[in-house]
């Protein structure tokens, strides 16, 4: 009894030196401004929610549970390559490219429309860098764009991703259980805004079209379809819905074709 005393005495001392230790790093990130981690900080200590984590392990093509760092490693390359394999024979060029210049205003309202505090890609320039710029940099940029624009050629470290596992469910064991998330440059992204502009603005968009849009979404859809079967329930009718789950659809979109049909 004397002995489980003194290590119930000893977790608790040891307990409050922690907690004193986490307060004293909060006041130190609220006295420099850092506000962004000083409420993580307090989230981390305060949330009693479970977090949803991985078992260490993934099992591979045969069932088997690896647990070596390389092996896993290998696994996620495998799959990874399949998921996203690219089969296309050819590449498409576009002939003409009449399109104006990339102008430095379309790249601020690029980097003004990005959240902050996403994670970098492999060049580690942050969002909150690219707001700091000033006009040399913004005109760097916007050379940049402009050159990939016109010629077509991407640089390895712009068009390079790190893929981020994250277990979906607790104890993941089987890859499929992982949400993959790709971690890509931000300037890159800048590039991207700027076309998907560009493209919002030339083609038109059915009213019904409820996916990837801004302020539309799964709940949209499922109120209309609910408003939908409560009309035709008063007036005693049949509805008929249907439902299709195209597995990884967004995943192997058919770039090919899609180039193919604008054409």
């Amino acid at each position: 009894m004397e002995h489980y005393n003194e290590i119930r005495n000893m977790c608790r001392t040891t307990k409050v030196n922690w907690l004193e230790t986490k307060c004293k790093e909060i006041e130190d990130m609220a006295e420099k401004h850092r506000t962004r981690d000083m409420h993580r900080e307090i989230r981390q200590m305060t949330s009693k929610k479970n977090t949803v984590k991985s078992g260490g392990c993934i099992k591979n093509n045969n069932n088997q549970l690896l647990f070596d760092k390389t092996e896993i490693l290998t696994r996620w390359t495998e799959y990874v390559t399949a998921l996203f394999d690219d089969q296309r024979s050819s590449k498409h060029s576009i002939k003409c490219n009449d399109s104006p210049r990339i102008l430095k205003s379309e790249v601020v309202r690029a980097i003004e429309t990005m959240k902050r505090g996403k994670a970098a890609g492999l060049d580690n320039i942050t969002v909150e860098m690219l707001t700091s710029l000033e006009d040399f940099g913004i005109s760097t940029i916007t050379d940049l764009c402009n050159d990939i624009y016109n010629t077509g050629y991407i640089p390895r470290d712009l068009k390079t991703s790190v893929f981020i596992p994250l277990p979906k469910k607790p104890k993941a064991q089987e890859c499929t259980d992982y949400r993959t998330i790709s971690l890509m440059s931000h300037i890159t992204k800048i590039l991207l805004k700027i076309i998907h502009e560009r493209i919002k603005n030339k083609i038109d968009i059915e009213v019904g079209e409820e996916g990837f849009r801004k302020n539309r979404g799964t709940r949209e859809a499922i109120l209309c379809i609910r408003l939908l079967a409560d009309k035709y329930i008063e007036v005693q009718k049949s509805i008929y819905l249907c439902f299709i789950d195209y597995s990884k659809a967004f995943d192997r979109v058919q770039h090919e074709k899609l180039i193919i049909c604008l054409q």
